[in-house]
């Protein structure tokens, strides 16, 4: 029998409406995994498989999908369905693709496993959360891009609640870190706007791959908390080519 899958989430204030006590459930992300993480986790459910054979096929998989979904071809798995999709406005009936005015993206719906697989978590709500900083978007002000690449030096926007960067505890700023193991965070030399609902930082020189970004205040509304918070936004963000796409890249969407 398989095990149960237990999701923690905690409860915020609906900002879409101002009704006292409406709340809007977020899940508590506890990790990124990686292929070599899932070959691993294969690995530990059947021993006979080696994980450096696993990965590689894995690996391979990624790459194949990720060339048919670029050849127009509509690819099916358990995680999902993906289509490329193109997006912008064509002016005209000669009116070709222009790089600068138009985008190439995916359009994702639900794999039948997945869902079924939703279905059977069991949900626990653990009240409502603890107040401090929480991050719902991350906008490049130079790609206008939302919550996916990013622009290096360029103005990061960043929106959510209890946001404002304040207190005097040496570590308070907005951080990006690259995903790969042991990097060091780089702070955020600029603040251009601080306020509880949105903070916008002049980004580091950043070399192209993968970043996480994470905002650590003592803001608490009425008075500063003694210890800083810190709430480290949940979706990989990438500069450039996001490094290449070893096996170390997480799958976008």
């Amino acid at each position: 029998m398989a095990e149960q899958i237990i999701l923690n989430t905690d409860l915020y204030d609906n900002l879409l409406t101002e009704r006292k006590g409406d709340y809007t459930a977020k899940p508590r992300i506890t990790g990124t995994l990686y292929n070599t993480d899932i070959a691993a986790r294969i690995v530990a459910a059947r021993t006979e498989y080696q994980h450096g054979t696993i990965l590689n096929i894995l690996d391979m998989a990624d790459s194949h999908k990720v060339q048919a979904i670029a050849e127009g071809k509509s690819v099916v798995d358990g995680v999902g369905q993906y289509l490329v999709n193109v997006q912008g406005a064509f002016e005209g009936e000669k009116a070709q693709f222009e790089p600068g005015k138009h985008a190439l993206g995916i359009t994702y719906t639900m794999g039948k496993l997945l869902r079924e697989t939703l279905k059977l978590v069991k949900v626990v709500v653990n009240g409502v959360a603890a107040v401090g900083p929480v991050i719902n978007t991350v906008t490049d002000s130079t790609s206008k891009a939302i919550n996916g690449q990013l622009s290096s030096g360029g103005a990061l926007v960043l929106g959510g609640v209890n946001l404002k960067i304040q207190g005097d505890d040496p570590s308070i700023g907005v951080y990006l870190t690259p995903t790969t193991e042991g990097a060091a965070p780089m702070k955020a030399p600029v603040v251009i706007a601080n306020s509880p609902s949105q903070v916008i930082v002049q980004m580091p020189t950043l070399a192209d791959g993968q970043y996480t970004v994470s905002l650590t205040t003592q803001y608490s509304g009425s008075r500063n908390v003694k210890e800083p918070r810190t709430y480290t936004f949940p979706i990989i963000l990438i500069v450039g080519e996001g490094g290449g796409g070893d096996s170390e890249s997480p799958d976008e969407i």
